[in-house]
C-alpha cells in the first residue's frame, strides 16, 4: 500500500527492489521508534503460533538462540545481516537500501557475524566452518 501511495517518488531507471526495501526499512524503523515511544512490546508467545514447527528439537533451540543472538545486536549490524543472509540482497543493493558505502556494509556484515558466532558460542575454528550452515539457512 505504501509503495503505491508513494509511486510518484521512484524514479523509472533505479533498482526497483532497493527502492522497495528502503520503504520497508523506513516504515519498520518508523514502527519501532514509534512502539518505544508507546511503550508497547511483542508478545513473542503470541506469535509463536505463527511460526513454523519442526519436529528436531535441536532446531529449534537453534532458532530461538539465533533469535536472541540477532536481537543483541546494534541495529546496524543486524540490519545488514538480515538483509545479506536472510534476503540473499547482493552488497550493492543492501548498501543502497540503507544509504551507506558498500565498504561500510561489509565491515558491518563482518562484526555482525563474528559476533553472531561469539554469542552462539561458535568461535573456534571448527565452530566457524559450523556457522556458514546457520548463514545459508538464513537465506533459504
Amino acid at each position: 500500500m505504501r509503495a503505491l501511495a508513494k509511486q510518484h517518488l521512484w524514479q523509472p531507471g533505479t533498482n526497483l527492489r532497493a527502492w522497495l526495501f528502503t520503504l520497508m526499512h523506513n516504515q519498520n524503523v518508523n514502527s519501532v521508534r514509534r512502539s518505544l515511544r508507546e511503550g508497547t512490546a511483542v508478545d513473542v508467545e503470541q506469535l509463536s503460533s505463527a511460526l513454523i514447527a519442526t519436529t528436531d528439537p535441536a532446531a529449534s533451540r537453534k532458532l530461538l538462540e539465533l533469535e536472541r543472538a540477532l536481537g543483541q545486536l546494534p541495529v546496524e549490524q543486524r540490519e545488514v545481516v538480515l538483509l545479506v543472509g536472510l534476503e540473499g540482497l547482493a552488497y550493492e543493493e543492501a548498501a543502497a537500501i540503507l544509504s551507506v558505502p558498500i565498504g561500510t556494509v561489509r565491515s558491518r556484515l563482518s562484526r555482525g557475524r563474528d559476533s553472531l558466532r561469539r554469542l552462539m558460542d561458535m568461535t573456534g575454528k571448527d565452530n566457524a566452518k559450523a556457522a556458514k550452515p546457520t548463514t545459508v539457512a538464513l537465506a533459504a
